[in-house]
C-alpha cells in the first residue's frame, strides 16, 4: 500500500511539471514575426493589411486588446508617431 502512495504522489509531481523549454525555434515563431522585423520603424501606413496573416492584430497606443496568448497570432505594435515599434506573436 506504501508504494501505491508513493507511487501516486509521483505521477502528481510529474503532472506539476512545467513543459520543456528545449523547444525548436520553428515552433516559437509560429507567426513568422521572425521574418518581418524589417518592418520596425516604418510607418504603419505603409502595412499592406491584406497581405497580412488572418487573425493580425495592428495595435496602437490606445488600441483595445484582449490579453490572450496565442502563438499563432502576429502582433504590429505602433508608436504615438504611427511607426511599427515592435513585430511579435502573441
Amino acid at each position: 500500500m506504501k508504494h501505491i502512495a508513493i507511487a501516486a504522489s509521483m505521477l502528481l509531481l510529474a503532472a506539476c511539471q512545467s513543459p520543456s523549454t528545449t523547444t525548436d525555434s520553428a515552433s516559437d515563431d509560429l507567426c513568422q514575426a521572425q521574418s518581418r522585423q524589417h518592418w520596425v520603424g516604418t510607418p504603419a501606413s505603409e502595412l499592406d493589411k491584406s497581405t497580412l496573416p488572418q487573425g493580425t492584430r495592428v495595435l496602437y497606443p490606445d488600441s483595445v486588446a484582449t490579453m490572450d496568448y496565442r502563438r499563432d497570432r502576429l502582433n504590429v505594435m505602433v508608436d504615438k508617431a504611427g511607426k511599427i515599434e515592435s513585430v511579435s506573436c502573441g
